[in-house]
């Protein structure tokens, strides 16, 4: 038995010995020296671990942004831009009118609650307004928005036995 414990305490050392080896390599440190038996149990790692290096920029900027200046020398004064805007996406997409069509048969609870769940930027004063301008006039604008928001508005609406169409708005201006 004291053989087998010997053993084992040598076992433990050499297991110890090669953790450390492995947590020193992992780390990039420089290996432990392997100590004996006896003061292998009382071996203790301590690891620092370096701050990352910041690295240097590639590009080095050395002018500071400066004001443009004219021929005389004098920094050049604000101008309004005299050119024409560029259009953006929200110029060229075109816009559709979402309908509503009057028709005797609807009622107006109906009417003024599906068009507030179904189109949720409409506040229930308004699809009121539109219901009786629709039963009145025979239709009324409920909304313009997107073509792709449209037509799901109108099968929303055709879901729920309302009867609406789109139109594309007509572009004003030159």
């Amino acid at each position: 038995p004291t053989h087998l414990m010997a053993r084992c305490a040598s076992m433990k050392s050499l297991v110890l010995a090669a953790c450390c080896l492995a947590m020193a390599s992992a780390f990039n440190f420089p290996a432990l020296p392997l100590r004996d038996a006896g003061s292998a149990a009382k071996c203790t790692i301590s690891m620092q671990l370096s701050s990352p290096q910041i690295a240097r920029p590639k590009v080095s900027i050395s002018n500071p942004v400066s004001q443009p200046k004219t021929a005389a020398g004098k920094p050049k004064t604000a101008t309004p831009d005299l050119k024409p805007k560029s259009k953006t996406q929200d110029d060229e997409t075109p816009m559709f009118k979402v309908i509503l069509l009057g028709d005797n048969d609807y009622e107006q609870a109906h009417v003024v609650t599906s068009i507030t769940k179904t189109i949720p930027s409409v506040q229930k004063e308004e699809a009121v307004k539109c219901f009786v301008e629709a039963q009145m006039t025979g239709s009324s604008i409920i909304i313009v928005v997107t073509e792709e928001h449209a037509e799901h508005y109108v099968q929303q609406l055709k879901r729920q036995q309302i009867y609406a169409k789109m139109e594309q708005e007509k572009k004003s201006g030159p």
